[in-house]
């Protein structure tokens, strides 16, 4: 519908991966595109930040797929300039004592056979540990991914083998992917996620942080004719006779489509409870949100910390490590941009997943700092001395990604991927509400977090040309 959105007044909230991709892709259409952003900067949870010559993103970020994905797609369609670095080998894992080095080849047999030796995959259980991992990287129909959106992910693990070293890989990929237990998980989502890095072996950071995606969208977008307003906070959604008009930013600004990057739950309230159908309402006020995360950020004035990529457990079998420790999610941005520090140094990233909620701010802040000193606990163990060369180190918390994005809690990647809420039953692009469409890793697509937020646009710009 190339011709239907020509010169249609397009509203886009929010500068998110998935705003900043939709904004761009129908701009290529020949809408007439204004970006509104509340922040001075782009990006929400995928902004980036500089600081006495570092330079480090709000999340704890590292990409599945980079060029090979979604994010490359819109890249190529716009003609935005986006640069990945993908580093072999692809990570680092070590739980229960003892430490794997994982290669970008995760469906090799040798590599896998090397995998569960130096976890400590049971001999007995590394024929089903083989069969499992096979079978999750094999290439599924929509309609046998269907039938595991509704399994477990520890029940679909369970079905070939049972061992406790590589349940713990496990939860390190489930966290690292999708931000919830594996117990919650979809099966089906989990498969996808994995089979589709498994296909494309490009795990991998964007050149310039994790801004460079939505800024070079921005950049687009703005060659192409469209505008971006920062420091511009949207009040209201407006919407008269079930339509959206336009929104209420420091006044009216008129509409025909309003796209909002701002998560299901927020923009309900922004349009107006009133305006959307009961059925509706239910749907969205029964909606899961996955884990948020705590983070401390390293500027260090040395090459400390290796290798460039690692999760991190405690080995549960010492109860005086598991107390102070925490399972931690590093990586080292600058090991893939070395621009990102000053020469020499390092910028490293370490997240934990912690509870997203802020209904008892107390409670949660004292649970954020307590996995804050674990963290911290746990970067001095594994690198004695890293104090001695930090330059800066900032704390964050679940109340830092609410406030940087604008959503109500510091959920990491907004609606869980549990087995309820995936596939079929993930809620769409498609609002209640005529010319009023959802963008972002809340709606409309699968996959790894800010891959599945850049599907989203894919899919929305699908259905707006197509409408």
């Amino acid at each position: 519908m190339a011709g239907g959105l020509k010169g249609r007044k397009v509203l886009v909230i929010g500068t998110g991966i998935g705003g900043s991709a939709v904004s761009a892709l129908l701009a290529k259409e020949g809408a007439d595109v204004t970006v509104l952003e509340r922040n001075s900067y782009a990006g929400g949870k995928a902004a980036s930040f500089e600081r006495e010559g570092f330079v480090y993103d709000t999340g704890v970020h590292w990409l599945a797929r980079g060029d090979k994905g979604p994010m490359g797609e819109i890249a190529n369609i716009v003609g935005a300039d986006i640069r990945f670095r993908r580093l072999e080998p692809a990570m680092q894992f070590t739980t229960g004592g003892r430490t794997a080095i994982l290669s970008q080849d995760m469906d090799d047999e040798e590599a896998l056979n090397s995998l569960f030796e130096q976890v400590g995959v049971l001999p007995e259980n590394r024929e089903g540990a083989r069969a499992l991992f096979k079978d999750m990287a094999r290439e599924r129909s929509p309609q046998e991914l269907e039938e595991l959106d509704e399994v477990s992910f520890s029940d679909y693990i369970a079905g070939f083998v049972d061992d406790e070293q590589l349940n713990r890989v496990l939860d390190g990929f489930t966290g690292m992917y999708m931000c919830i237990s594996r117990r919650a998980a979809s099966a089906g989502e989990f498969i996808l996620c994995f089979s589709s890095q498994a296909k494309e072996k490009n795990l991998c950071y964007p050149l310039g942080g994790m801004r460079a995606v939505p800024m070079a969208y921005l950049e687009a977008l703005e060659a192409l004719g469209g505008e971006v307003r920062f420091s511009t906070p949207v009040e209201g959604i407006v919407v008269e006779g079930g339509k959206v008009r336009g929104v209420e930013a420091g006044g009216f600004i008129p509409a025909d489509v309003v796209i909002s990057n701002n998560g299901i739950k927020e923009t309900v309230a922004m349009a107006g409870r009133h305006n959307f159908p009961d059925r509706y309402l239910a749907m969205v006020d029964s909606l899961r949100l996955s884990f948020g995360a705590v983070s401390v950020k390293y500027a260090l004035d040395a090459e400390v910390v290796k290798p460039h990529l690692f999760c991190y457990f405690p080995d549960f079998r010492d109860a005086e490590l598991v107390e102070r420790q925490a399972a931690i999610f590093v990586p080292v941005p600058s090991a893939a941009d070395p621009s990102l520090a000053p020469p020499g140094c390092q910028m490293v990233l370490a997240g934990s997943l912690a509870p997203p909620g802020l209904e008892d701010r107390d409670q949660v802040k004292a649970i954020c700092e307590e996995m804050l000193d674990r963290i911290e606990n746990t970067m001095r163990d594994l690198f004695p001395g890293i104090e001695d060369h930090v330059v800066w180190k900032i704390r964050t918390d679940t109340r830092y990604i609410s406030e940087i994005s604008g959503r109500w809690t510091g959920e990491v990647i907004g609606v869980a991927q549990n087995r309820h809420q995936v596939g079929r039953k993930r809620p769409g692009n498609i609002t209640p509400i005529e010319g009023l469409y959802l963008v972002g890793a809340d709606a409309g697509a699968r996959g790894v977090g800010t891959e599945m937020a850049a599907e989203s646009a894919l899919n929305l710009w699908r259905q707006l040309r197509g409408a």
